[in-house]
């Protein structure tokens, strides 16, 4: 089903990319490009993240990975790359 109409984003590929590592709508935003366009989506792309994540066996394990990401945005280095995201780019 799609789930962002204006860039054809479907609930799978969001799904397959917060199994990936993406840890909020913004990790989706920038990896799938959902949610960039009339925004309509992003209440459906927060409920997929909360919907996973309690699938993959809670917050802890996503907390330990927002951990790293965030990590890396105060490292120093500036960086914030949503490499985590292994799904196709648009």
């Amino acid at each position: 089903m799609y789930i962002c109409i204006c860039k054809a984003v479907t609930e799978s590929q969001i799904c397959e990319a917060i199994r990936s590592g993406a840890c909020t709508r913004k990790d989706i935003s920038a990896c799938l490009k959902a949610g960039t366009a009339c925004g309509k989506c992003n209440p459906e792309i927060r409920n997929l993240l909360r919907s996973v994540r309690s699938e993959n066996g809670g917050v802890t394990a996503v907390r330990a990975n927002e951990a790293a990401v965030y990590g890396n945005r105060a490292g120093g280095n500036g960086s914030f790359a949503t490499g985590n995201c292994q799904v196709g780019f648009r």
